[in-house]
């Protein structure tokens, strides 16, 4: 085996890890190695925002366990693989969630200095917002925050519809409250994707302190006399062994980085002794799982305006042209365009979000509903605040082999109400003069379901509903080794030199899309151990 030797190693180039070796370069603390297990995001489909649907399968194959409570289906929990992780492959939507998420993190979770107030500074930090700023933005971060610059009409018509219903219109869903209508910012640069990748980690690539090494498995955490020395590791096939001088930092999101503690020896005891992994210590990696779910609400519409066929043909080439020269167009836009939180339980806050898609999504589809149809539009339909908990195992202890993910969801009884008033949400908005001018059929759920037919509608959350490819917590933080994985500095328990930034270590889900949460926890996170450093 080779050997080298750096001062710090971060182990997953993703939404958190280009954030921590970018500010450990900048702030000089020694030479950074940055793993990744995917390859380069050079491809032409990642710097358009419109690559969506093909960028997506430049992911983790992570399904969670058949259940019950979801008809006994897989289901798809894809994560980035490839630089930039899942913040070059994601619909690029910056939200935030409301100030009450982090202040439980401290109030219910006894995370001090991680109420809405202490991050709020690291949210600004990151953000360099094109149109926004005084209290709640920051305008010199390396995250390029822009408005939607495409407004399709099929949008417009969805924001209207949420005013007909009763919604404020909403110019900044990160602002004072988050309900109402409107359109999204994204993280969108100069009419491309702006990932950590091509953001942060761009803004550092050529300083000769920082090496990227890409394809490289990262295996386990070699823990000597409790403190993290470096890694083993496959690079390109290859097993090595690097060492760390400083520490070595797990950003390998909620599923990659609790395996790797896992595969290390750092989890359940019980668990690990099963698989004949020797214990380094006893923590509770893999637990707290939890992650939005959605449905889908489908419908044709009786104009053929939609975004369908916009990639076929001499439309393919006029839009690609168009971008090539001067960064706009369809392809310079998130095809998420516009979105609604709304209060549907009386809570105070919104803990239910509409996500409107001027076509039918097809790509993120895996029961087919859209198959066979052409022009349509499609309403997400999620619920925020998921009370329900699973756990992630090890099947073995070849770092080959995938985790087994018993996501529980649906379990609580309150999760599937939940999304129940989600859906009925949806089905309110196309009723909507705006909307329902535009509508043909909606064919999911079957247009023969009613809105207050909450038999059929469960057994259509039932069926369809999936993830939101937001996976949290798994390595949450917290005061005690009994319930929590890393201690309010996100260093690992009883193990010196090792830290855990990304968003496994969540307490529980922000009421929003989880991107720019967790570039927010890595700025606090990098802080934190630059300051300890």
């Amino acid at each position: 085996m080779q050997v080298k030797e750096f001062d710090y190693i971060v182990c997953g180039a993703g939404s958190a890890g280009c954030v921590v070796a970018t500010r450990l370069i900048e702030q000089n603390k020694g030479t950074v190695l940055l793993l990744e297990a995917g390859g380069s995001d050079q491809d032409f489909n990642y710097k358009i925002p419109a690559g969506i649907p093909v960028v997506i399968n430049s992911t983790w194959n992570y399904t969670t366990e058949p259940d019950a409570r979801t008809h006994h289906r897989e289901m798809s929990c894809a994560q980035g693989k490839v630089l930039g992780g899942s913040s070059s492959v994601n619909g690029m939507i910056y939200l935030r969630g409301q100030a009450e998420d982090y202040d439980e993190w401290a109030d219910m979770y006894g995370c001090t200095g991680w109420d809405f107030q202490s991050i709020l500074p690291y949210f600004k930090k990151s953000e360099n917002n094109e149109s926004l700023s005084g209290e709640y933005h920051g305008t010199q971060g390396h995250f390029v925050i822009s408005d939607t610059r495409l407004k399709h009409p099929l949008t417009r018509a969805f924001i209207k519809a949420g005013q007909e219903l009763g919604l404020p219109y909403v110019n900044d869903f990160n602002g004072q409250s988050q309900q109402g209508v409107g359109f999204y910012q994204h993280n969108i640069k100069n009419g491309e994707r702006g990932s950590t990748s091509r953001t942060y980690l761009a803004s550092v690539r050529q300083n000769p302190q920082l090496t990227v090494q890409l394809n490289t498995q990262v295996e386990k955490v070699l823990v000597e006399q409790g403190k993290a020395t470096g890694i083993e590791c496959r690079i390109n096939g290859t097993s090595t062994v690097i060492k760390a001088r400083k520490g070595v930092v797990l950003s390998s999101g909620s599923i990659g980085s609790a395996k790797i503690l896992l595969l290390s020896g750092i989890g359940p005891k019980e668990h690990l002794d099963s698989l004949g992994i020797e214990v380094k210590q006893d923590l509770p990696v893999g637990k707290n799982y939890h992650d939005h779910l959605h449905t889908s609400i489908n419908a044709t519409i009786k104009r053929p305006i939609s975004l369908y066929g916009e990639d076929k043909g001499l439309k393919r080439y006029k839009h690609g042209l168009q971008w090539l020269l001067f960064r706009e167009g369809v392809v310079a836009s998130s095809v998420l365009e516009g979105g609604a939180f709304m209060d549907s339980n009386h809570e105070g806050r919104p803990d239910v979000q509409a996500m409107f898609l001027p076509v039918l999504d097809v790509f993120d589809d895996p029961s087919g509903q859209g198959k066979n149809y052409t022009h349509g539009i499609t309403l997400k339909m999620c619920h925020l605040r998921p009370k329900s908990r699973g756990q992630l195992y090890l099947r073995s202890k070849n770092p080959d082999d995938a985790v087994r993910i018993e996501a529980n969801l649906l379990e609580h009884p309150d999760d599937l109400q939940g999304l129940i008033r989600a859906t009925q949400f949806g089905l309110d908005l196309l009723q909507q003069p705006s909307l329902s001018n535009e509508i043909d059929e909606v064919f999911a759920p079957d247009h023969t379901v009613k809105r207050d037919d909450v038999v059929a509608l469960e057994r259509f959350v039932r069926e369809y509903c999936k993830t939101t490819y937001h996976p949290v917590g798994t390595c949450r933080m917290g005061q005690s080794p009994q319930d929590s994985v890393v201690d309010l500095n996100l260093k690992v328990h009883g193990i010196d030199q090792l830290s855990v930034i990304d968003c496994s270590v969540f307490p529980s889900i922000p009421s929003a899309n989880t991107n720019a949460p967790t570039v927010a926890i890595a700025e606090k996170g990098a802080d934190v151990l630059i300051q300890r450093s």
